[in-house]
């Protein structure tokens, strides 16, 4: 019986061993996850998340970047793809004006001109996932500016 609760107690020691821990992000070396962080990245539900409101935020009815935008994310393409990420997921956000039908074809045209300066860093286009959302999920109610937004994720499966 002793030699039974030892094994059994050895097992359970083992497995607690083996399980990773919340804030470890499996398929992510040290060195990549501190890339995440220093680009502003935070941990997240389903990756690391860069939440862009309040960097890169989108003018009413335009899905176009301004300058200095677009060349942050040609940096952040380079400084992703440089330390071996290549998987992203990128999420477009309107407001609520507008038609469900409208907001949700300008989300994702948010999100892929997002897309297109990643890829202009140097991330493969097959190794990101465009979604848009239209009015769907807003950041704030009634703060407009703040839901014309996009999120970079990096998933963690």
């Amino acid at each position: 019986m002793q030699i039974l609760f030892w094994c059994c107690a050895a097992s359970l020691s083992w497995l607690a061993g083996c399980q990773s821990s919340p804030m470890a992000a499996p398929g992510l070396t040290p060195a990549q996850q501190a890339v995440l962080r220093d680009r502003g990245f935070v941990e997240a539900e389903e990756g690391w998340e860069l939440p862009m409101s309040g960097k890169v935020l989108f003018p009413f009815d335009r899905a176009k970047l301004e300058a200095p935008a677009r060349a942050r994310l040609i940096e952040l393409g380079r400084a992703l793809s440089g330390a071996g990420i290549h998987r992203l997921r990128v999420e477009g956000h309107t407001d609520a004006r507008g038609s469900d039908a409208y907001n949700q074809k300008l989300s994702v045209e948010r999100a892929e001109e997002v897309k297109s300066q990643l890829v202009s860093g140097g991330l493969a286009p097959e190794g990101i996932e465009v979604r848009g959302f239209g009015r769907t999920q807003p950041l704030l109610i009634g703060d407009d500016a703040e839901n014309r937004r996009v999120a970079i994720i990096v998933p963690l499966r």
